[in-house]
């Protein structure tokens, strides 16, 4: 009888994950594609975005680690889930009431942060639950977040339709309050206390296997910065693209990564999470590339699955490798560097530049150099590769038994 009733209880909180996912990602397909459309739209330039991301990329390098050693330290990290995703998704409807730049900046910045952090802490706290049942697969349970973010993008283009992408900020608003009662499936924490206590001393110090890590994702993010703001905007002010395209392009985006993240669990069990993360890189580098050649809006549609495929096995590996490399104790700090205030630490210089590039020399020039930056950087991954697998494999067997030590009561 006690087997049934745990097993129930499993399954049950499994159902409500997987509908989390769905509000949280549905939220966020709302309102990410159209966000710099939106600013574009109140009269803001190119280089004005890239201010605005710029300086929401400074104040998360201060606040999202604070975030996570808060979490860490309390180790309440369902409650600092609840708490993000609340912020989340209050913002998304508090843009439109003022095009003022001061409000501007504001909401934008607690909503970008918000939605990192929120990331941040969902990816951890999701691997907590899948060790609980002896499982990494990661990538199974993101399928039904990007299954939620393609389906609400594609609805919110064609709702946007000849209209002010506005209209959509409000059910972000929406969906992403809803998802804070769902929150309750989640694991309280991501560490035993008991192992907390034990290893305190082991947290003085990172290993210099984590710091390369920390490069390579510095890197990366750069190169990023400039397609992620601006290759929308591209499309429709130089290509004449729509808001039904854009809504089209952000769900081809999520859609793409429905069987990538099968595929990235698959990779990550036969190829490991360095050649996954590698193998990421490259498609992000054809989508990238090809922003640089199309004539047509239309064209773009391939180089949106590229990206998707690649952000899935990029994700998913990142979260894996970076479970590797450091400890379960840390896990909400770590993540936050890793997701947000590395990248942030990236954008700070990255989206003025891009901003820059975009006005002055086009889009296609921003592009061209942002697929030999992410080049350069899949290049420095495969020379480090032995070491970072190395490292990953020393750090599970010096851990012994993740299952067992990363299991909440």
């Amino acid at each position: 009888m006690k087997t049934i009733k745990a097993s129930t209880q499993r399954t049950y909180f499994d159902w409500r994950i997987i509908v989390y996912y769905l509000l949280a990602f549905g939220s966020g397909g709302v309102i990410k594609p159209f966000l710099n459309l939106y600013l574009v739209e109140v009269g803001l330039t190119g280089t004005q975005i890239g201010i605005i991301q710029g300086w929401t990329a400074l104040v998360a390098i201060f606040v999202t680690p604070v975030i996570g050693l808060l979490a860490d330290r309390t180790q309440r990290h369902r409650f600092v889930l609840g708490v993000v995703a609340f912020t989340k998704g209050i913002s998304a409807p508090l843009m439109p009431l003022s095009n003022a730049w001061l409000w501007l900046t504001t909401t934008v910045s607690l909503r970008v942060i918000s939605a990192g952090a929120h990331d941040a802490i969902l990816n951890r706290l999701t691997l907590a639950r899948l060790k609980q049942n002896h499982s990494q697969k990661l990538g199974s349970v993101r399928f039904w977040g990007s299954l939620s973010f393609a389906a609400t993008s594609m609805l919110a283009g064609m709702v946007a339709r000849g209209r002010s992408v506005a209209v959509l900020f409000p059910l972000a608003g929406v969906l992403g309050t809803i998802a804070v009662f769902f929150v309750g499936a989640f694991p309280a924490r991501m560490a035993q206390r008991q192992s907390m206590r034990a290893s305190r001393e082991r947290l003085l110090k990172r290993s210099s296997h984590l710091w390369l890590l920390f490069l390579i994702i510095f890197l990366f993010a750069f190169s990023r910065s400039g397609p992620e703001t601006f290759a929308y905007v591209f499309l429709v002010e130089d290509l004449g693209a729509g808001n039904d395209l854009i809504g089209l392009l952000g769900a081809l985006t999520w859609l793409a990564a429905l069987p990538a993240y099968y595929g990235a669990d698959w990779l990550l069990n036969r190829r490991g999470s360095v050649a996954t993360m590698a193998i990421g890189f490259g498609l992000y580098f054809l989508g990238w590339g090809g922003y640089t050649l199309i004539p047509h809006p239309a064209l773009a549609l391939p180089l949106a699955a590229l990206e998707g495929f690649g952000q899935a096995l990029y994700l998913v590996s990142m979260v894996i490798l970076l479970g590797e490399l450091s400890l379960p104790e840390r896990a909400a700090t770590d993540q936050m560097l890793a997701q947000l205030t590395v990248p942030g630490l990236a954008s700070m210089i990255a989206q003025p530049v891009s901003g820059w590039l975009f006005d002055r020399l086009g889009g296609r020039s921003l592009f061209a150099f942002d697929a030999i930056l992410v080049l350069l950087t899949t290049g420095l991954l495969l020379a480090r590769a032995n070491r970072l697998e190395t490292a990953s494999l020393s750090h599970r067997q010096q851990k012994g038994n993740p299952n067992e030590q990363e299991r909440i009561p």
